[in-house]
């Protein structure tokens, strides 16, 4: 399994389970209403009761978005993505539930295994929320640098023994925020990011 900073994209397989989950979080249902739609949605999984209605239990724990009066390109972008991003770490916990419920020891129940795989799943929410965070502000700075520079931002990191290979090739150079480089924006390629945006450096951009 992939670091929990960010949900590793699922198998081709569960895509449309996760857009399917990612809908029903965006609709703003009721929580009654939304627990139902989550357990749908993620049916197709075909995974042990047990584990799709933790996960569920899960999601509610996740506090809904409020909507922002008004918000720049990268704030509506970080709202989609959001649900995407949730809904991905609400399959592979639905996954990593089931599995531990599959794999238990002999004499342990289903809601012993669920109990147990629910401890460490509480350390993966926390880092899926500050992850979820860390975007967010992230989409707030650069909405408000692109107001001043434009659509051409520049990346600036952090650059010591803690920097990621990623930030590091990324400093010194420029990008678009009508077309965001793969890696993410700067300050949420991973939880712990402390690259930023700024003013363009007039380099090339990057991808």
């Amino acid at each position: 399994m992939a670091s929990h900073d960010q949900e590793p994209q699922p198998d081709r397989r569960d895509r449309r389970v996760v857009e399917a989950a990612a809908a029903v979080l965006a609709a703003g249902l009721t929580a009654t209403a939304a627990a139902a739609a989550l357990r749908r949605a993620l049916q197709p999984l075909r995974l042990a009761a047990a584990a799709i209605r933790a996960a569920v239990d899960l999601a509610a724990r996740i506090l809904p978005d409020r909507p922002p009066r008004a918000t720049g390109r990268a704030q509506r972008q970080d709202r989609r993505d959001a649900h995407k991003y949730r809904a991905w770490y609400l399959v592979n916990a639905a996954r990593r539930i089931h599995t531990a419920i599959k794999t238990r020891s002999r004499g342990e129940t289903v809601a012993d295994a669920v109990r147990k795989a629910l401890r460490p799943e509480s350390r993966y929410l926390r880092q899926h929320l500050a992850a979820q965070q860390n975007r967010r502000r992230t989409a707030i700075e650069v909405d408000r640098l692109a107001a001043i520079y434009g659509d051409r931002l520049g990346w600036y990191a952090v650059r010591d023994g803690s920097t990621t290979a990623d930030c590091r090739h990324a400093h010194g150079r420029d990008f678009l925020l009508s077309k965001p480089p793969r890696i993410g924006l700067p300050g949420s390629v991973h939880s712990r990011c402390r690259c930023r945006p700024g003013r363009p450096w007039g380099t090339r951009l990057l991808t």
